[in-house]
């Protein structure tokens, strides 16, 4: 009979500090949106920023009729919730398969030489290429983990914020 592996319990905790971090973001992203909108209107902005991107939900949020500021929030927050959950996925796949691994040896030197610049170069790559795949380069380029979900927030944040106030200013223009 073949035995299941078993996750190690700081693993397991890993996992569950950074699900519960996503869900208490989610949460937030409600709580933000529920002093002026309804469930339903704020679940219109939450699941296309959690499926696809920030742009998404943040171009949702202007039909709705939200306010800038509170509508790049739901979007920004709901799209970086899934980061740590991912962070930590990555980070124990590319551990698991030895291959990648060794691999990925070549990354330490170039992230301890040009690391900074790694970070930066998500804050403005994260608009264009995501969260999900802004997570794997971070850790492909073995970056901190606080220092990956740190810029990928930032340039979420950015993003978020830059489609809906441009957003609003065109629908002004009509």
């Amino acid at each position: 009979m073949s035995e299941k592996p078993k996750l190690n319990k700081y693993l397991q905790f890993k996992i569950t500090i950074s699900l519960l971090f996503g869900l208490s973001l989610i949460i937030l992203a409600y709580l933000i949106g529920l002093t002026t909108h309804s469930i339903q209107a704020i679940t219109s902005v939450i699941i296309p920023s959690i499926l696809f991107e920030v742009v998404f939900g943040a171009a949702a949020s202007i039909p709705f009729g939200f306010h800038p500021i509170s509508g790049a929030l739901i979007a920004s927050i709901s799209n970086i919730a899934l980061a740590p959950f991912l962070i930590t996925a990555f980070d124990t796949l590319i551990n698991k398969w030895q291959w990648l691994n060794h691999h990925l040896k070549k990354a330490d030197s170039i992230s301890i030489k040009y690391g900074k610049f790694g970070l930066y170069s998500l804050i403005f790559l994260v608009p264009f290429i995501g969260v999900y795949v802004g997570v794997a380069v971070g850790v492909a380029l073995r970056l901190r983990p606080i220092l990956i979900l740190i810029s990928l927030s930032i340039g979420v944040f950015l993003s978020g914020f830059l489609t809906t106030f441009l957003g609003n200013e065109i629908l002004n223009l009509f």
